[in-house]
């Protein structure tokens, strides 16, 4: 892993941009064997507040782009799935870019996803096209840290609307919480 990878793990991705976390309660970040690779701020309420002020949705095209990035980075995205232990391997990944331009809508409520590309790759396409859609934030399990960062970084380079896609980190289900307080529910 470069040095800017290993960077990003310390900051969440919100509004377009990555931030620096307003907590300081670090989780560690380890690869199938065990071996500690960085550690990720978990998100505290402030970290809310800036996420709640940046969602908004993106149209069709933006996700399409968004999906086709996705798409050409699915050996990188598998194997950073398989270093955390996750395998599901480049067919998965080409089912879920394919998932994210399935929902035909635009608009809504933001939400957040909060589920694991491991149980269902085409669903969790789905579910991160439609969160796309309406300004959404994916808070990682523990075992995809190194997968959602990279997923935000294609996310800055698809040209999205600042606030489309949000990362956070955290103990999911604390973070559960503190978005469900703001008002984002979960998919």
């Amino acid at each position: 892993m470069d040095e800017d990878f290993t960077e990003r793990l310390f900051t969440h991705f919100v509004g377009g941009a990555w931030r620096a976390p307003f907590g300081t309660r670090a989780m560690p970040v380890t690869l199938q064997d065990g071996h500690v690779v960085g550690q990720v701020i978990a998100a505290e309420q402030a970290d809310i507040t800036r996420l709640c002020r940046t969602m908004r949705g993106a149209d069709p095209a933006a996700r399409t782009r968004f999906a086709a990035l996705i798409a050409r980075a699915a050996d990188d995205l598998a194997q950073a799935l398989a270093a955390q232990g996750v395998d599901v391997g480049q067919t998965a990944i080409a089912a879920m870019s394919a998932g994210i331009c399935h929902d035909p809508c635009t608009g809504g409520d933001p939400v957040c996803l909060c589920a694991s590309v491991g149980h269902h790759a085409a669903l969790f396409g789905r579910h991160l096209g439609a969160a796309v859609s309406r300004g959404g934030v994916y808070c990682p399990p523990p075992n995809e840290v190194l997968f959602a960062t990279l997923v935000a970084g294609l996310a800055a380079h698809a040209d999205l609307p600042p606030g489309a896609f949000n990362l956070l980190h955290g103990d999911n289900a604390q973070t559960k919480a503190l978005l469900a307080r703001a008002g984002v529910p979960c998919l």
